[in-house]
Order: C-alpha cells, then sequence, then structure tokens
C-alpha cells in the first residue's frame, strides 16, 4: 500500500474530518472507504494542483478542480463509473464538513436500470387492497415490505425476538443488524398477526415471525405469492423488489437525509440510494399521505 504524504493543514483537515466520520452512524467499511477516498483526493490537490490547504483563489472553481480529478481517476487508476461516483460523493462529505460548496457536480452515468416504484395511484390503490385482506398474516406482511423497506429474504428470517412494539413505536432488526424502524400502520398489522398467530399456533417452539399453515417458517416463494396475490386485487403485477424500491423512493424523495436511507436499506454505497430520487413524476408528499403513514 501506497503511503499518502500530505501537508500539515490537509493533515490537520482529514484527522479531524475522520474524528467526525467516527460520530456518524455509518459502516465501518463505509467510514472506511470515505476516509480512504478523500486522502487520496487531497493528495492529487497537493501533488496536482499545488495546494496545500482548501482555501482556492476566486478565479479558480471548484467544479473544474473536481472535473480534472475525474479525469484523473479515469486515466490514470482506469477507475470505473461506479468507483468514481463513490469519490464523488465522498468528496462532497468532505466539503460540507469543510463548509465549503463546491456546486453541482456532475456524476458519471449510471449504467444500472432507475429502481421501479409505484405511482401515486397505484399506492394507494395497493394500501386499498391490503385492508381488504382477511388475513391479518397476509396484511402484516405486506405492510412491513412496503412501509420498512427490508428485503423479502430479510422479511423471511425475521423471528419473534427481532419485533419491539410499543404504545407509540416500534422497530424491527434485520439479521445484519440493521435497526429499522416500524410506522404505526405497520406496528398496528404485526399486533394484531401476533394476536392470531398465538391463537392459531399457541406456545409453538418457532420462533419464525411468520408461519405457514403447518407452523414453520414462511417461505420467501410464500412471501412472494402473498405480494403478488393482493397486488392483484389492486389490478397491480408486482413483487417485493417493487415494494422495497417505493418505500426507499418515498423516503429519499421526501426529502430524508442519503445516508439514513442507506442505512435502513442496507446499501453498501450512497450511490446506490441516490439512484432512487431519479424518477420525480408524481407527488412524494401527497404519497405519502396516501398511505396512511
Amino acid at each position: 500500500m501506497v503511503r499518502i504524504i500530505l501537508p500539515p493543514q490537509l493533515s490537520e483537515l482529514i484527522a479531524r474530518y475522520d474524528q467526525k466520520l467516527s460520530e456518524k452512524e455509518l459502516s465501518q467499511h463505509t467510514k472506511r472507504a470515505y476516509l480512504s477516498r478523500n486522502k487520496k483526493f487531497l493528495s492529487y490537490l497537493y501533488e496536482s494542483e499545488g495546494m496545500i490547504s482548501l482555501n482556492i483563489p476566486d478565479t479558480f472553481k471548484w467544479s473544474d478542480i473536481i472535473t480534472r480529478y475525474k479525469e484523473h481517476l479515469k486515466n490514470e487508476h482506469q477507475a470505473s463509473h461506479n468507483s468514481i461516483n463513490n469519490s464523488l460523493t465522498a468528496i462532497e462529505d468532505l466539503m460540507t464538513f469543510s463548509g465549503i460548496d463546491i456546486g453541482a457536480v456532475e456524476r458519471e452515468t449510471w449504467p444500472k436500470s432507475t429502481p421501479k416504484s409505484l405511482s401515486r395511484d397505484e399506492q394507494e390503490r395497493f394500501v386499498d387492497a391490503i385492508f381488504k385482506t382477511k388475513s391479518s398474516k397476509d396484511r402484516a406482511i405486506a405492510c412491513i415490505l412496503l412501509y420498512t423497506g427490508i428485503k423479502i429474504g430479510e422479511c423471511v428470517a425475521l423471528d419473534i425476538d427481532d419485533i419491539y412494539i410499543t404504545a407509540h413505536t416500534g422497530r424491527i432488526t434485520v439479521k445484519d443488524g440493521r435497526v429499522v424502524p416500524l410506522n404505526t400502520v405497520a406496528r398496528r398489522a404485526l399486533v394484531q398477526w401476533l394476536i392470531d398467530r398465538h391463537k392459531k399456533f399457541g406456545e409453538t417452539t418457532e420462533r419464525a415471525l411468520f408461519l405457514n399453515p403447518q407452523g414453520n417458517r414462511l417461505s420467501t416463494v410464500g412471501v412472494d405469492l402473498i405480494v403478488r396475490k393482493i397486488g392483484h386485487k389492486a389490478h397491480l403485477n408486482l413483487s417485493a423488489q417493487v415494494l422495497r424500491d417505493t418505500c426507499l423512493s418515498n423516503l429519499v424523495r421526501n426529502g430524508n437525509d442519503l445516508l439514513l436511507v442507506a442505512q435502513i436499506g442496507g446499501h453498501r454505497t450512497i450511490e446506490t440510494t441516490r439512484r432512487y430520487s431519479v424518477d420525480r413524476n408524481f407527488d412524494a408528499h401527497q404519497a405519502m399521505e396516501g398511505l396512511r403513514q
């Protein structure tokens, strides 16, 4: 590994930034990545731009400097689009920490497709179908997927002990350790299912939250069928992934911090989360109102 040597002012800056990172609710992987990418950026500023601090004359523009850095990453390091965009995200975080406005920085074209989320009308139809469903288990599953954005596999893996609900709050803990809040609708649906679960299966030793008719853990196929059945009632052809995309899209469009949404979604990079802000073809605030939050 090449040791990066910085002048005193930039070394002091990265040390303070490292301390600030340690206070953020980010995974250790993300913190290490942000720090490493910003060290490389500051090294570039020192070695290629001749900068010993982030103070630049008014005749210089950060957008121009960062554009040159992007070209440096492409030409000297053959960095991928994803790697460049991740570096830009880290740089934006460092500049925000430093109180510097670098303006809009154009990112590399994202090679993946935009997440498919339900429109406001489709969300309202799906929620209506949820509340017309007789099965409390089906309602709870649909609400968890729509309002927490967890993956279908994470939903299936939930145990009774992963649920925490009080009169005014609630949360679930998925297997990778993420803690995701539950809104009022999801809490009520879960409480009703827990009551019915106990009535039907009694003091079973099975700790899975969602059970099949035989009293065993429900499979991903079983959850998928439930989602599609409710979707069919709303005249929608959807999947658990569409519900996840819808939840995360709503969170981003309603102005929630991307780092927070990334944590909820379990994204390793914030660039994955940023894709959820691409489609703005409906009023997100009204959409969330329609979802009976």
